[in-house]
């Protein structure tokens, strides 16, 4: 670095942010800043005037007690800046220009001794180049100073500054008095000898003390690296309510310009009327004086007739037109006369001005980060008090309670319409939603807290019925007539046509029924149908089982002309198939045990997966709310899948209680996102699930008592059909 730039520096180094001169007997206050001693006392003295008993750092803004006598003076002073103070005197050649240390002339010193450590006037170096022992010393000329020779001076031994020992660089460091000293201050006999005291190597003393000073700085460094985090912190949070404030003046205005748009459009609605109003009272005067205007014409006609008859005086014309004339007055004067058209008195009456019900709410919590519990918003039961948690939480997601909070739940039914909720405030950020759900189906739940929706609000309850199932009629019996079944397992609806498709296993053929188990037609197969599923288009998916070996599935026409095979290449043995929602056409191949899921044509195959722990093909799988659901009758076992195909739990267990199975055959899933589920040996009956696992109801009793339930299947008219293959009939609930 170029010397000159260096002593400019080194000069913005040493300038003392008061008074911005070079600083002058500086002082350090215990913030670490340091000042001329003058300037510190200035600033003590204007404290003082102000009645104040404290000072400020002007750097920093620490503040500090203003000592007694208004002046700084016992501040540490800065070896550093003392220093550089004298470094920078050898560029000033005036007052403050270093003088010699070497003589008493008091002379400017033109040269520094780096061995000798002292500055030197002309006359002392020559006395000092004469002398042997100081003649090859290093010596610098201050004029000719070079960047290293002043960073030499700079980091040059410290002198002592006690009487008699200035030439005496500070080598050692008192451990008792906790200073640097010279050696004759170590073995100086007065009072204030450092005699018998511990004395360590400057620079020993100093690695020390720098392992302690980094130690301490580490320290505040990571402490320097907390705040950062909190200016950070405190930065993003008040974008983020900046964002807020000005999320609520738009959604202020919004309201108001909507407001404005509809009294615009009410004013213009109401001008209409008016117009109308008026247009119609005008056309009735304009009738009313037209009418007014024709009997005025004829009377006057009538009246110029006869003057000008009575003013020719014609004896012969008065007798010949005398009688008309009076029988058309007497006319006119006997006519129905028109009434005055009287309009309707228009009034504009106020029945309720517009009022706008808001407020702004300033609040420590923070809508985003406040919840609800989810658990508790998930199926419940019809006509049955059920409550839920809000919790109010702030910015740092600790529960909070703030008394301006405004808490909002809106519980919807299926109808749109609104449930009574009571909220209960526990003042500590806690509130308690009771409420009572009047009907099944999906209701839904929307909370606010100040006016902004809690994350993944709104949410959808599904409100069921213990025992909604109610068993309407059966229809069919054993036999080979039309009607009647040898075997029926497999069933599927077509909702559009209404029609329900059984498979009638041991006589070959699918048969055709209503809603109400009316026969329509059937159609003959080549094999034995086993299940059954309608496509999107009304076409039937057939699973047909030709010998113990050979099962295939085939598309035919809902009035039985085949179409073609599906899933050929990518199935060997189908045994079960269904339609998910999607048109996505779902089996279970007893090859390898899997579940495989096909394009809607059959064509592309999409997934395949298999049950963990289950070497069995899957007797039943249904798709709905992104899951698959499958029944396994021999493991005892119904298990969900997610949309990926990963396991995610099982339903119910082995056993004959509540929620539990003994060969369940099939599941189905209604229109409330229930699962039912075919229980087709040991306790006999249907049994109701939420997709979560949660057991519902049952429906059981003598109707299944020696039966078989098999297969079922939903209708969007709610009702249940069920196969039973031992009674060769169909079971009906609504």
């Amino acid at each position: 670095m170029d010397v000159q730039q260096l002593f400019r520096n080194l000069q913005k180094e040493a300038e003392c942010p008061l008074c911005l001169e070079t600083v002058n007997n500086p002082k350090t206050l215990p913030c670490l800043h340091s000042f001329c001693l003058e300037c510190l006392d200035k600033h003590a003295g204007f404290a003082r005037r102000q009645m104040q008993v404290t000072i400020k750092c002007p750097v920093c803004q620490t503040s500090f007690q203003i000592p007694e006598g208004d002046s700084f003076k016992n501040l540490p002073t800065s070896y550093h800046l003392n220093q550089l103070v004298d470094v920078l005197a050898l560029k000033d050649r005036g007052a403050q220009a270093q003088k010699c240390g070497s003589c008493d002339e008091n002379s400017t010193a033109s040269l520094y001794c780096f061995v000798c450590q002292n500055f030197l006037c002309t006359p002392c170096f020559e006395a000092h180049q004469r002398l042997k022992a100081t003649r090859g010393h290093r010596n610098v000329v201050v004029e000719k100073l070079q960047a290293q020779d002043v960073e030499d001076l700079i980091h040059r031994p410290v002198m002592c500054s006690q009487q008699y020992h200035e030439n005496q660089p500070l080598e050692f460091y008192c451990e008792e008095c906790k200073v640097l000293i010279c050696h004759k201050c170590s073995t100086h006999t007065t009072v204030v000898s450092h005699n018998r005291h511990t004395m360590t190597d400057t620079q020993k003393a100093a690695q020390v003390q720098k392992m302690q000073m980094m130690d301490a700085l580490e320290k505040v460094k990571a402490e320097t690296v907390v705040y950062e985090k909190k200016v950070r912190k405190q930065t993003e949070l008040m974008d983020k309510n900046k964002e807020e404030i000005m999320s609520c003046e738009k959604k202020m205005t919004d309201l108001v310009e909507d407001l404005i748009r509809d009294l615009r459009e009410h004013e213009r609605i109401m001008k209409t009327k008016f117009a109308e109003i008026y247009e119609a009272q005008e056309k009735h005067h304009a009738t009313q004086v037209e009418n007014f205007e024709l009997v005025l014409t004829q009377l006057k006609s009538c009246v110029e007739r006869g003057e000008t008859i009575v003013q020719r005086n014609i004896s012969a014309e008065i007798l010949q037109t005398n009688q008309a004339i009076v029988k058309r007055c007497e006319e006119l004067l006997k006519a129905r006369k028109p009434d005055i058209y009287k309009p309707s008195h228009v009034n504009y009456m106020v029945e309720q001005k517009v009022k706008i019900l808001d407020r702004i709410v300033v609040s420590d919590t923070d809508p985003s980060l406040s919840l609800a519990e989810v658990a508790s918003l998930k199926d419940v039961r019809e006509k049955l008090e059920t409550n839920f948690t809000i919790v109010t939480r702030n910015s740092d997601e600790g529960q909070c309670y703030q008394e301006e909070d405004v808490i909002t739940v809106n519980i919807l039914n299926p109808a749109g319409d609104q449930l009574e909720t009571e909220i209960k405030d526990a003042k500590d950020g806690k509130y308690t939603v009771t409420y009572t759900p009047q009907c099944v189906g999906q209701h839904r739940v929307e909370i606010q807290v100040n006016g902004q929706p809690l994350t993944g609000s709104p949410w959808v309850v599904q409100v069921i019925g213990p025992h909604q199932y109610q068993f309407a009629f059966q229809f069919g019996s054993y036999g080979k007539e039309q009607g009647q079944f040898n075997y029926p397992w497999g069933i599927a609806v077509n909702d559009k046509s209404r029609i329900l498709a059984v498979a009638d296993y041991n006589n070959q053929r699918i048969q055709m029924f209503g809603f109400k188990g009316d026969f329509l037609r059937e159609f003959a197969l080549k094999g034995k149908p086993f299940s059954l599923a309608f496509t999107e288009s009304g076409d039937l998916l057939v699973r047909l089982t030709y010998d113990k070996s050979t099962t295939k599935n085939l598309l035919f026409t809902e009035n039985g002309q085949f179409i073609k095979y599906i899933g050929g290449e990518h199935i060997k043995t189908p045994y079960y198939v269904s339609v998910s929602s999607d048109g996505r056409i779902i089996t279970s191949d007893s090859n390898d045990k899997t579940i495989k899921v096909l394009t809607g044509d059959g064509k592309n195959l999409l997934q395949s997966f298999k049950a963990p722990d289950c070497d069995e093909t899957p007797d039943c799988v249904v798709y709905q709310q992104d899951k698959f659901v499958a029944s396994f009758s021999s493991a005892c076992r119904v298990m969900v899948f997610n949309n990926a195909g990963e396991y995610v739990h099982d339903i119910g267990s082995k056993g004959s209680g509540d929620g539990q199975f003994s060969e369940p055959r099939s599941v189905v899933i209604d229109k409330f996102n229930r699962l039912i589920v075919c229980n087709s040996g040991g306790k006999r009956r249907l049994q109701l699930f939420t997709l979560d696992g949660k057991y519902i109801a049952q429906i059981a009793g003598s109707i299944f008592e020696n039966r078989h339930p098999c297969y079922a299947v939903i209708s969007n008219t709610g009702h249940l059909f069920v196969t039973d293959s031992r009674r060769h009939c169909v079971y009906v609930f609504h």
